[in-house]
């Protein structure tokens, strides 16, 4: 039996054929370049992933000054990075403290930072300052403890034409009307002074409340024995300072690497009394936070206090 079979040809079935070899080739670099594409990100997720789960500091010590009162105030940590994290920037770092009924959330002073507590290159926490000494017409009579408006500056404050005046370094002066004339005659009267929460602003920035009550007997004068807070606007925040005890061989100044071994400087928001539990949290941009807690000691009457481990 002969069976006929003939091909198809002509240009016409030249051209399907071309045709189809175009659209395989296109879907095939589709097909390869979604491949490369989802690799990529399969990469650069898998990096990101572990980056942000192996990335964490260890805390080696905690302790705290002047225990000597019974109460800290200051407080240092020693840390180094975790075996296996990358290197974390200190600048992206988020430093909490808790207690029961305190906060405070700080960030990084910078490289040129020192471990001492001061507005210009040390550490600082705004917490509210007890005026417990005279402030009277004597030019800057009272140097505040914070830097109210953040220039790294010290602030200060007298009395003057009945007014309680603050000098806040680049600001200028600020005018605060306690609502009691504070200048009378020969001062040989006694001046109420019941002023609760005003406001020191400069009109478009508010930088603290102040708070005075009980009685002057000097003229311009408002006495240490009254009742006188000043209450920073920024109440919790501030910064930590950070020196090197250890560098490694890769040290790069802000950074926290392998070998590295870095002393964190930051004062509490307030006072820290004895048997009261701590919440300290160094918090990186990537990777995992590192919680350390304790409760203080019983008994705090040392210099220094050591708190943890």
């Amino acid at each position: 039996m002969t069976m006929n079979k003939k091909a198809e040809m002509g240009v016409g079935t030249l051209i399907v054929f071309i045709a189809m070899l175009l659209v395989a080739a296109v879907a095939a670099g589709v097909l390869i370049q979604t491949a490369g594409s989802l690799q990529e990100k399969s990469l650069s997720t898998g990096q990101q992933a572990r980056a942000q789960i192996s990335t964490n500091a260890r805390v080696i010590e905690v302790s705290g000054t002047d225990g000597r009162n019974g109460n800290l105030t200051d407080f240092q940590e020693i840390m180094k990075l975790s075996p296996g994290s990358d290197p974390i920037k200190i600048e992206q770092i988020i430093f909490t403290f808790n207690t029961k009924d305190k906060t405070s959330t700080l960030k990084y002073k910078g490289t040129n930072g020192i471990c001492e507590k001061n507005n210009v290159n040390g550490y600082n926490t705004w917490n509210e300052e007890k005026i417990e000494q005279d402030v009277d017409t004597t030019a800057n009579s009272y140097t505040l403890a914070e830097d109210l408006d953040d220039d790294a500056k010290d602030d200060y404050m007298f009395v003057q034409n009945g007014l309680l005046v603050f000098n806040l370094s680049d600001q200028g002066l600020i005018n605060v009307n306690l609502g009691t004339n504070l200048s009378f005659p020969g001062g040989t009267n006694n001046v109420s002074v019941n002023a609760n929460n005003l406001v020191l602003s400069n009109g478009t920035d508010t930088f603290a409340y102040v708070t005075v009550s009980g009685t002057t007997f000097t003229n311009n004068t408002l006495q240490g024995n009254m009742s006188f807070t000043v209450t920073p606007y920024r109440l919790g925040e501030g910064y930590f300072s950070v020196v090197y005890e250890q560098k490694g061989t890769n040290w790069v100044n802000g950074n926290l690497q392998r070998g590295d071994i870095i002393r964190l400087c930051y004062e509490s928001p307030g006072e820290i009394t004895e048997d009261e539990q701590v919440r300290l949290n160094f918090i990186p941009k990537i990777g995992t936070p590192t919680l350390t807690q304790f409760v203080t000691p019983d008994v705090i009457s040392t210099e220094r206090v050591y708190l943890y481990p």
